[in-house]
């Protein structure tokens, strides 16, 4: 029905209106029609894009805006043609009524029922055409009639014709003015919802405003904080420059006695390759966490920058909303009041976690104080054992003394004291190998100490990480198993150190055994050196005393070492003992921490401020770093150059023994050649005395037998000259022991000349051995302390590790977070905007309907008036 009537009200317009303005008419109906569905449809993909989030909006909204102004422009001329149609209609009313009046003139040929039925027909007309706004078009039904005449039929039928007309053009503007309504109802419950969604923003927002004063006065509270630390630091700063210096002034010391080393030079250059390696190491490393810092605080100064540009916005923006915060006053209160007893909340409860967190650095201090007094007893025990080394060289560094002072009385027994001293040298590589092995004893408890450091960081790591704490027992566990296994690894050594010193004792055995049975062959060989054999076996008794003595030592050593493993056992059980204690203590603790997991999130908040005074703090242990590497560099360089010294002093030294080995063994060669000679000639001259001894008893027995006359004068004679030889041989004779006497005693003051060397010689030898004696201890000491801060850099080092990744973990969830409020406020922006514009738009569609409605019914009531006038 509807489309029919729309069908005869074009029919009807198209009778009133002209050809030209119909078609412009229809092109206005189409327009509007596409202009509707394409609003529609924006509309739609609005909804859609708040939904999705999408940022295509300016080009929708301008779309909506020409639209609307167009369809604006559109209403206009339809109006326009409406007040033309209007005006038609009243002219052809007017006509009708002409019409009506000539009709009177007509009631003659008619009677008085047919001009009735005329009047009411004509009646019915004008009160249809008066109510067409408020009935229905089908009642031009029943004024269907049927006219005796013609003519007035004719008349009749246009004028139901015209009223039917506008009827249906009445209906169809009412219908028109229903969808429009329906379109601003619908238009309103969209602005109601867009209303309520800028209520729920604009309760974010204060939210968030209220949030952002909270974060600026924990900022400042965390300001005051890392100030206090800055002034620590610069305690802690001076602290160490005053070490420093300290460990300066004991490093020139030990520069100076490092001038007369000798033994340990090769080891020291080894140690100092390895130190450079390690030194290289850990710079390579330093640079690689100063590019770190350098681009992790780049990245942060832009993120700062970044957040500070959206405060700046949300500023701008909090300031346009705070018309709408007025009238949400009375729920930001009840808003506030909740947020501050959550406040109380968390606070009571990160009160309850720093409580839990000073219990549990009290039980980790006391086992570090535990941890300490090992190591004491530890340290005790290796000063006690380096003392009693200490005391064996001096009583071997005497029996050197003695076997060499042997070696220059005895030039005969040299080649034997040379394999005796052999020997000796062979113990003493036995003594530095047992020495080798009680530092590789001192390596292992030295790496039994770095596990038991690692073990307490571990449980750290267990309290940080407790939903990892499964896997982390059963490393505990197994780490255990490796402990008692290097247990029994040292208590297999222990028994070969043992094996070895009984190897040792029956070498000794067989040692004296040989050197009486040597002493024995000297008896049965040197009747004549009775005296320097007692003295030997004097000395090989005292020997023997001493080999007694460190005998007695080692058994010593042995009870130390098994009471040092007694109490490695005894410190290992009371460990076994922590952990359990601890594991039931984490058990109970993890109840506690699930129900405070809640609380920790807040917490984290304050971390963003810890990287600050992490920064701080690395540019402290930089400048600290740097210090140290200095320090290093200078030792080093000292070091070098006495080593240098030492090298050139040792490198003359030998040149002057091999010099004085030469001339002593030239000087013996000749004293044995001159004392060969000595002896040839004093042979001679023993024969010449004997035959001179002869020539004057063969003189006086032979003038017994002929003493008369001229024989007696010829022996006379004979006797003369050989007087006169006697006399001329003495004179020889006694030039020549004088000068052998001469000879001899020139040959006794060099050799006790050099001896006199020798025994200085030996006592600088002596002395060295000492200082190096003292070097050891004091690189022992040197190796500790390096040890100790190669400690403290690992366990900065791992909290470093620990701070940048809670650091990563907190800068992935400001991004999130500025990535959450970055879609807030396009959302918002856009929100207001559309909200605005459709607001603008809504406004001026409704004012245009209400004029158009305001006009409709003023004309409607005239027409009413008209018709009942």
């Amino acid at each position: 029905m509807i489309n029919n009537q729309s069908r005869e009200s074009t029919k009807i317009f198209d009778s009133l209106i002209d050809p030209e303005k119909a078609e412009e008419l229809q092109r206005t109906k189409t327009d509007i029609e596409t202009n509707i569905t394409k609003i529609l449809q924006l509309i739609k993909n609005e909804n859609q894009s708040k939904k999705d989030g999408s940022p295509r909006r300016s080009r929708k909204e301008a779309e909506l805006v020409g639209l609307t102004e167009d369809l604006n422009k559109q209403y206009q001329s339809l109006y326009a043609l409406y007040d033309n149609v209007i005006g038609k209609v009243a002219s052809r009313q007017r006509n009708k009524k002409a019409l009506m009046a000539s009709s009177d003139s007509d009631e003659e040929y008619f009677s008085s029922e047919e001009v009735d039925g005329i009047k009411r027909r004509s009646d019915k007309e004008q009160h249809n055409v008066s109510d067409t706004v408020i009935q229905e078009p089908d009642r031009g039904d029943n004024r269907e009639v049927k006219d005796p005449n013609q003519n007035v039929g004719n008349t009749n039928e246009v004028l139901k014709t015209e009223a039917s007309e506008s009827d249906k053009q009445l209906t169809s503007l009412m219908e028109e003015m229903r969808r429009l309504s329906k379109d601003k109802n619908n238009l309103e419950f969209q602005i109601e919802s867009q209303a309520n969604e800028v209520k729920q923003l604009s309760i974010k927002n204060t939210e968030l405003h209220n949030h952002v004063t909270e974060l600026e006065s924990l900022l400042k509270e965390k300001e005051g904080v890392v100030s206090n630390l800055e002034v620590k630091l610069n305690n802690s700063e001076e602290q160490a420059q005053s070490n420093i210096e300290s460990q300066a002034n004991e490093v020139k010391q030990l520069s100076i006695k490092n001038t007369e080393l000798h033994n340990r030079v090769t080891e020291l250059e080894s140690l100092l390759k390895e130190k450079e390696g390690v030194v290289s190491n850990l710079e390579v490393k330093l640079n690689n966490s100063e590019e770190q810092a350098k681009s992790n605080i780049e990245s942060q100064e832009n993120e700062v920058k970044q957040l500070s540009i959206k405060n700046t916005e949300l500023h701008n923006h909090v300031t346009e909303l705070e018309s709408l915060l007025k009238e949400k006053q009375g729920v930001v209160s009840n808003l506030e009041v909740k947020l501050n007893n959550s406040e109380e909340q968390a606070k009571s409860n990160i009160v309850k976690l720093m409580a839990q967190i000073n219990e549990l650095v009290l039980e980790t201090k006391s086992l570090r104080t535990q941890k300490d007094e090992m190591e004491e007893k530890i340290k005790c025990d290796e000063n006690e054992a380096s003392t009693q080394r200490e005391d064996l060289m001096e009583k071997l560094n005497v029996m050197q003394q003695k076997l060499d002072s042997m070696g220059n009385q005895n030039e005969e027994l040299e080649a034997q004291m040379e394999r005796k001293g052999e020997e000796i040298s062979q113990y003493l590589t036995q003594i530095e190998n047992l020495k080798e092995n009680l530092a590789e004893m001192k390596s292992t408890e030295q790496t039994m100490i770095e596990e038991k450091e690692g073990f307490f960081g571990r449980l750290k790591d267990m309290e940080l990480e407790l939903e990892n704490q499964s896997n982390q027992k059963n490393e505990l566990e197994e780490q255990l198993r490796d402990t008692s296994y290097e247990v029994k690894h040292l208590m297999n050594e222990n028994k070969a150190l043992q094996d070895r010193n009984h190897e040792l004792k029956a070498a000794m055995t067989q040692r004296g055994e040989e050197i009486s049975d040597y002493l024995r062959e000297n008896d049965s060989n040197e009747n004549g050196a009775s005296m320097e054999i007692m003295a030997l076996k004097a000395e090989v008794n005292d020997m023997r005393l001493e080999l007694d003595n460190l005998n007695e030592q080692k058994t010593k050593l042995e009870l130390q070492s098994e009471r040092n493993q007694k109490e490695y056992a005894e410190s290992l059980a009371k460990i076994e003992n922590l952990n359990t204690k601890l594991e039931t203590q984490i058990a109970d603790q993890e109840q506690t921490i699930k129900d405070q997991a809640s609380a920790v999130d807040q917490v984290n908040a304050e971390l963003k401020q810890t990287i600050m005074t992490s920064n701080k703090l690395r540019l402290s242990q930089r400048s600290a770093e740097r210090k140290v590497e200095e320090l290093a560099e200078k030792l080093r360089k000292k070091m070098e150059d006495n080593i240098r010294l030492l090298h050139q002093r040792i490198h003359v030294a030998e040149q002057l023994n091999n010099e004085n080995k030469n001339s002593c063994k030239l000087i013996k060669l000749r004293y044995e050649q001159e004392n060969n000679i000595l002896g040839q000639k004093v042979a001679i001259y023993e024969e010449e005395l004997r035959r001179l001894k002869e020539g004057p008893s063969e003189v006086k027995t032979s003038p017994s037998v002929d003493l008369n006359g001229f024989e007696f004068e010829a022996a006379l004679n004979g006797l003369d000259e050989a007087a006169a030889k006697v006399e001329e041989h003495r004179e020889c004779i006694m030039s020549n022991v004088s000068k052998m006497l001469c000879e001899v005693q020139f040959a006794k003051d060099w050799i006790k000349k050099m001896n006199g060397e020798m025994k200085q010689l030996k006592d600088n030898v002596d002395y060295l051995r000492t200082l190096l004696s003292e070097k050891e201890e004091q690189e022992l000491l040197l190796r500790d302390k390096v040890w100790n801060l190669e400690a403290t850099v690992s366990k900065e080092g791992g909290e470093k590790l620990n701070l940048t990744k809670a650091v990563n973990k907190l800068e992935k969830k400001v991004g999130k977070l500025e990535k959450n409020l970055k879609e807030k406020d396009e959302d918002l922006d856009s929100l207001g905007e559309k909200k605005r514009e459709a607001i603008r738009q809504l406004c001026l569609v409704v004012e245009f309907h209400r004029d158009r409605c305001n006009y409709l019914m003023n004309l409607v009531t005239s027409m009413r008036l008209n018709k009942k006038t």
